[in-house]
C-alpha cells in the first residue's frame, strides 16, 4: 500500500494521468455495457422467439427477468459495497456478469436462458452503483465534472447504442451474439481494474449489511417494479398488478419501522433529509419516466408509422446520443461556473420544448423534420440537467453512505424508468390510431416533464432551499 490511494483503493489525485484515464475506463466502460443489457436483447427477440420455439408472452420475460432482478437488487448491492469495499463488489459484480452472459448466450431453452438474465442483472445491481460510488470517490474539482460528463452521457447513450448493436448483431451472426458481447468487454474491464483500481478497502466503511432491511428492501423493490411491468403489459386493473403494488407498500412500510430501529439503518435518514438531494432523486426519478418511455414509444412511430425496421430505427435514434455527447461534454465546460439550479431549470426547459414539439407528429411527418430536430433538443437538455443531479446526490453524501447513495440514484432511474413505461400505457391504449397514439403519449410526457420543473422550483430555490445547496458551479 502506498500513499497514492484514497479510501477503497482508487488512485490518489497526484496519480498519473494514464492510470486515472484507465481507472475512468473501466468505470465508464463497465456503466456502458451495464445500459446496453438493458436493451440489446429487445430487438433480438423476434428472432430469439422464432429459434427456441417460445411464444410472445415468454419471450417477454427475457427482458423482464433482467430488469427484476437490476431494480431489485441495486439498493442491497450499494449497502454490501459499503460494507465489504467497492472494488472488490464492483469487480465481483462484473465477474458475474459476465458468467451470466455465457450462460444466457449457450443457454439452449428458455429456462436457462432466464436463469442466464436473471444473473446478468444481479451482476449489473452490484457492479452498478458500486462502480458510481468509485467514481465519487475517485475524482474531484474539475476531474470529478468530467467524470460525471462521461458518466451522464454513457447513462444516455447506452440505452439508444443498445438498439443499434443488437440489430447489428442479429443481422450479422444471431441474437446470441448480443448476450455473449458482455464476455470480452466484462474481461477487459476486470483486467483494467484491477491493474487500477488498487487494493486498499474504504476504512470509515459501514459496518453491518442489516440482513432484516436488506431483505424487506429487496422484496419491496421487486414487488414494485413487477407490479410497474405488469401494469404496463396487463393494465393497471389486473389483479396481479394491485396485488404487486400493495404488497410493494406493505413491505415499504415494514422497512421503515424496521430501520427505524436498527443500529445502522440501511436506508440512512441524512440520505433523504437533505433538500437539495432530496429534489435531486425526485427530478432523477421523472426525468428517467420522461426519457424511457420517449425511446420506446418513439420507436413505435417510427416502426409503425414511418415504416423503420429494428435497425433503421435504432440508428434513428443514435442523434439524441450524439446531442447528449456534445451537451455532457462541450457545453458543461462553457456553464461550469453557472448555478447548477439554473443549468438543471434550463436542461429541463429544453427537453420540455423537445418533447412537446413531438405532440405534433401525425402520420405525415417526416423524420428530417419531424422527428430529428427533437431528438437532438431532448439529447442536449437531458445532458446540460442531468449532470446537476448526479452532483448534487453523489457529491453531498458521506463517503461511508457513498454505495447506498449511488444505489438509490440508480433504483430512483430503474422506478422512474418502470414508472414511465406503465403511466404512458394510458394515452397509448387510448388513442385512435398509431400517430395519434404517440402523440398523446407525448402530451403525458410533457407533463410528466413539467412536473420535474416544478420539483427543481420547489426544493432547489427559495430561502429554505439556499442553506441546503452546495456552492453554485458544483
Amino acid at each position: 500500500m502506498t500513499a497514492d490511494t484514497v479510501p477503497d483503493g482508487v488512485p490518489a489525485p497526484r496519480a498519473p494521468s494514464r492510470a486515472w484515464g484507465l481507472a475512468l475506463t473501466a468505470i465508464v466502460g463497465a456503466e456502458f455495457m451495464l445500459q446496453l443489457d438493458g436493451t440489446i436483447v429487445n430487438v433480438a427477440l423476434p428472432t430469439l422467439q422464432e429459434d427456441l420455439g417460445v411464444s410472445v408472452t415468454g419471450g417477454s420475460w427475457v427482458p423482464n427477468a433482467f430488469l427484476l432482478a437490476f431494480g431489485g437488487l441495486l439498493l442491497l448491492a450499494g449497502r454490501l459495497g459499503d460494507v465489504l469495499g467497492h472494488r472488490k463488489v464492483f469487480l465481483g459484480g462484473i465477474g458475474l456478469v459476465v458468467i451470466a452472459s455465457l450462460v444466457a448466450g449457450l443457454a439452449p431453452d428458455l429456462e436457462v436462458l432466464l436463469v442466464g438474465r436473471v444473473l446478468q442483472g444481479a451482476g449489473a445491481a452490484v457492479a452498478g452503483p458500486t462502480g458510481l460510488a468509485l467514481l465519487t470517490l475517485a475524482f474531484e474539482g474539475e476531474r470529478r465534472r468530467r467524470a460525471f460528463g462521461l458518466y451522464s452521457t454513457v447513462t444516455g447513450l447506452g440505452a439508444s447504442a443498445g438498439m443499434v448493436l443488437g440489430g447489428v448483431l442479429t443481422w450479422l451472426g444471431d441474437w446470441r451474439w448480443s448476450l455473449l458481447v458482455n464476455v470480452p468487454i466484462g474481461l477487459a474491464i476486470i483486467l483494467i481494474g484491477l491493474r487500477t483500481l488498487g487494493l486498499r478497502d474504504d476504512a470509515t466503511r459501514a459496518r453491518s449489511l442489516g440482513l432484516p432491511s436488506a431483505l424487506l428492501v429487496t422484496l419491496a423493490v421487486t414487488s414494485g417494479v413487477y407490479g410497474l411491468v405488469h401494469a404496463a403489459e396487463k393494465g393497471w386493473g389486473d389483479g396481479a398488478t394491485l396485488g404487486s403494488l400493495a404488497a410493494s407498500v406493505v413491505l415499504w412500510g415494514v422497512l421503515l419501522v424496521v430501520d427505524r430501529r436498527a443500529a445502522e439503518p440501511l436506508l440512512p435518514g441524512a440520505i433523504f433529509a437533505d433538500r437539495a438531494r432530496a429534489g435531486a432523486f425526485v427530478n432523477l426519478l421523472l426525468l428517467a419516466a420522461v426519457l424511457t418511455s420517449f425511446l420506446i414509444y418513439l420507436v413505435q412511430y417510427l416502426q409503425n408509422v414511418l415504416g423503420f425496421d429494428a435497425l433503421e430505427s435504432g440508428f434513428a435514434i443514435l442523434p439524441f446520443g450524439a446531442a447528449l455527447l456534445v451537451s455532457t461534454q462541450a457545453l458543461t465546460k462553457l456553464v461550469a461556473t453557472v448555478d447548477l439550479r439554473v443549468r438543471a431549470v434550463v436542461g429541463l426547459l429544453v427537453v420540455l420544448a423537445g418533447i412537446g414539439w413531438l405532440t405534433l407528429l401525425d402520420e405525415h411527418s417526416s423524420y428530417a423534420t419531424g422527428v430529428l430536430p427533437q431528438i437532438v433538443l431532448i439529447g442536449l437538455g437531458v445532458g446540460v440537467a442531468i449532470i446537476p443531479f448526479n452532483l448534487v446526490i453523489l457529491t453531498t453524501a458521506p463517503p461511508e453512505h457513498a454505495g447506498i447513495t449511488a444505489g438509490v440514484l440508480q433504483t430512483a432511474l430503474t422506478i422512474g424508468g418502470s414508472v414511465g413505461l406503465a403511466v404512458l400505457l394510458i394515452p397509448f391504449t387510448d388513442g385512435t390510431g398509431a400517430a395519434d397514439t404517440i402523440s398523446r403519449v407525448f402530451v403525458w410526457a410533457s407533463l410528466i416533464t413539467v412536473l420535474a420543473i416544478l420539483a427543481t422550483l420547489a426544493f432547489w430555490f427559495g430561502p429554505a432551499a439556499r442553506k441546503a445547496f452546495p456552492a453554485a458551479g458544483g
